[in-house]
């Protein structure tokens, strides 16, 4: 895939999008692994022990939070540590 032209003229080519690290479909078990991540999940009230088994979409709902809020936030380019 070619990137294209700031279009100013410098020859700097614009970054491809950042790929998400976590979907809906992520386990929160996997999720929580990340200390970064893990602190996210707690401030949604997602339950990474007992509820590690569920996916993030299924955790979100348990916890009565917009998955897309908490895909969002550990998405976030500050999350991602690795």
């Amino acid at each position: 895939m070619m990137t294209k032209s700031c279009g100013c003229g410098c020859g700097h080519r614009d970054a491809a999008p950042p790929v998400e690290r976590y979907t809906a479909a992520t386990p929160v078990g996997d999720a929580a692994r990340d200390a970064a991540s893990r602190a996210i999940l707690e401030a949604f009230g997602l339950n990474h022990c007992c509820g590690a088994h569920l996916t993030l979409r299924e955790g979100a709902a348990a916890a009565g939070v917009a998955v897309d809020d908490v895909l969002a936030a550990l998405n976030a380019p500050a999350a991602v540590t690795t």
